[in-house]
């Protein structure tokens, strides 16, 4: 037996060969080789069957023709055996076209009998066939890997983006056959980013693995959970129609993916959002039902997070709309003065009806949409970043109108409400109004800038500085819907704020609960404890008036007096506005 050298270990070999001399002269072959090999010999093809551990083998050589199997059935037979083990076939002078078949049809190699005693030949030929086979195995597990890599998240060891779209278009395709319905989750993780900004990325991606492992463990086997991509996953849910059992389990991925997640010292916590759409109902097409799923999520997302929301037609039409109005914003923005109308509304003293100021309130009219209301494209525009071009926009008409206004001399003061964007802009006041003043030759206290309570809670520094600026041009300043936002006392006596604008959702009259009086009368005592000008927002009838008279406000604005319109003017007032003490 060849001792093993350690530069040359020694190889096993398997020869299949029923014919003694053939076998005698290929073990002399083997021994006479450089690289000792240690050969086991069998006869037929079924004791192969017999041989534990058949992957010690570095190779095998066969005979084609065996007992009990012959030509390519004993090659394929052979295979299926030993799986990926090389095979070197022994040929037959007269089967040399069947010995190449079976290379063809994955034998390394073959060997003509003729040669079985030339012991060079032998080991070159198996020594080769080994080497190919492990270049081969290894071009397949480089392949493996890329295949890997190409559908698999290297982060979560989930499906990515890639084979997650392959399997909804497989999951559609199944389910148009057997007319099956299956569902998708959409899943948007909330305050990621926040870990990542806080706490560092690795953190982050622990937090997605621990994640993904939390949705994982939720499903079945046959339903697919996969990263999307950033911080959205993707769950397909097989054979899905029950809508309560759907959400159960949404709100049971939230619950778990809420659960605090161990980084080192930190605790990192994160929440989900998830839209769920289903097929064939929410889309007929991975498209449509991607689109749909992704919709229903940002609802859950804009509902407060930590969500569940369905899709459904309405979110659809509603969506459909909110993109009608986004381009329609865009498209008006480019010539405003075309598309926007500002409607004037009087602010009227409640004790002798005098107007000294009005609220210019922006109005679009629509060929298609038809009168798109503020609280529809405003919101919009805050998001896309357009709310300025409102803003200046608005500001530059309401000068204009400030001018037109002047031969009347009748001394009324436009309000325009200005977002907190523009007004925590730095240069608000040397590069927007200033100009604008100048432009059309007015002076301030022409002009009253009305915010909300939340712009004196961004930067009460810059806010101050801003007022002061606007104060020192004559500019009157006033806080708009107060009651709605989070100002504090302190705030209020901080800041040099002339007015005081009390949401309408507080005004109330004599035949009103306890409790609303209440508010009512704390809010006016207020103001005027501050030395400030009170006025009620949306006041509509008589007994509203005359109830904020007796609690001493001082202004009313609202239906009971005018409807805001873009053709008032200081010279046709309203009949009632004349005689509203005696309203």
């Amino acid at each position: 037996m060849p001792t093993e050298d350690p530069l040359h270990p020694m190889r096993r070999a398997l020869l299949l060969e029923d014919d003694e001399v053939d076998c005698r002269a290929i073990k002399r072959a083997l021994g006479r080789s450089p690289i000792p090999f240690k050969c086991d010999h069998v006869r037929l093809l079924a004791e192969v069957l017999e041989i534990e551990g058949i992957e010690q083998y570095d190779i095998i050589l066969t005979d084609m023709n065996l007992p009990d199997s012959d030509g390519l059935n004993t090659i394929t037979s052979l295979m299926g055996i030993v799986g990926s083990t090389p095979i070197v076939v022994l040929s037959g002078t007269d089967d040399d076209r069947i010995a190449l078949e079976a290379v063809h049809a994955g034998a390394q190699d073959y060997i003509p009998k003729q040669y079985i005693s030339d012991a060079g030949l032998i080991n070159r030929t198996l020594i080769h066939a080994m080497e190919r086979h492990q270049l081969r195995q290894g071009l397949e597990s480089t392949r493996d890997r890329a295949r890997y890599l190409a559908h698999y998240d290297q982060c979560t060891n989930l499906p990515n983006r890639l084979l997650f779209l392959d399997r909804i278009y497989q999951a559609v395709m199944l389910a148009q056959r057997a007319k099956d319905t299956f569902a998708l989750f959409f899943v948007d993780l909330d305050r990621f980013k926040h870990v990542n900004d806080t706490i560092g990325h690795n953190a982050g991606d622990e937090v997605l693995r621990t994640v993904g492992k939390r949705m994982k463990a939720l499903v079945r086997d046959n339903d697919t959970v996969a990263r999307y991509g950033g911080d959205e996953f993707v769950v397909i849910l097989q054979l899905s129609s029950d809508d309560e059992a759907m959400k159960r389990l949404a709100e049971r991925m939230i619950k778990s993916i809420n659960e605090p997640i161990q980084y080192g010292h930190h605790q990192c916590t994160v929440g989900a959002s998830i839209g769920i759409a289903s097929y064939p109902d929410d889309g007929a097409s991975t498209e449509d039902l991607m689109k749909n799923a992704d919709m229903a999520m940002y609802e859950a997302k804009n509902r407060g997070r930590n969500q569940v929301r369905f899709f459904s037609r309405e979110l659809y039409d509603r969506k459909s709309r909110s993109l009608s109005i986004e381009n329609a914003l865009r498209e008006a923005l480019c010539a405003p003065e075309k598309h926007f109308e500002l409607h004037y509304q009087p602010r009227v003293d409640l004790i002798s009806g005098e107007i000294r100021s009005v609220e210019a309130l922006i109005r679009w009219p629509h060929a298609t949409l038809g009168l798109v209301p503020p609280d529809q494209f405003i919101p919009l525009a805050e998001d896309l970043g357009l709310i300025e071009q409102i803003d200046r926009w608005v500001l530059k008409t309401a000068c204009q109108k400030a001018l037109q206004w002047q031969p009347y001399e009748a001394n009324i003061r436009i309000g325009v409400n200005i977002s907190g964007r523009s007004f925590n802009f730095q240069d608000f006041v040397n590069d927007v109004v200033k100009p604008l003043l100048k432009q059309y030759g007015i002076k301030g206290d022409c002009l009253e800038i009305e915010i909300t309570e939340g712009v004196l809670l961004v930067d009460t520094q810059q806010v101050l500085n801003q007022m002061r600026a606007l104060k020192s041009l004559g500019f009157s300043l006033a806080i708009d819907d107060f009651g709605t936002g989070f100002s504090s006392l302190n705030y209020l006596n901080r800041f040099p704020i002339d007015t005081l604008k009390i949401d309408g959702s507080f005004i109330c009259d004599q035949y009103s609960s306890k409790s609303e009086q209440a508010l009512l009368k704390a809010i006016i005592a207020l103001g005027n404890a501050l030395d400030m000008n009170i006025v009620a927002e949306c006041v509509e009838t008589a007994a509203q008036k005359h109830y904020l008279a007796n609690l001493q406000c001082h202004e009313g604005q609202g239906y009971y007096w005018h409807k805001p319109s873009k053709d008032w003017s200081p010279n046709n007032r309203n009949p009632k506005t004349q005689n509203a003490q005696l309203g």
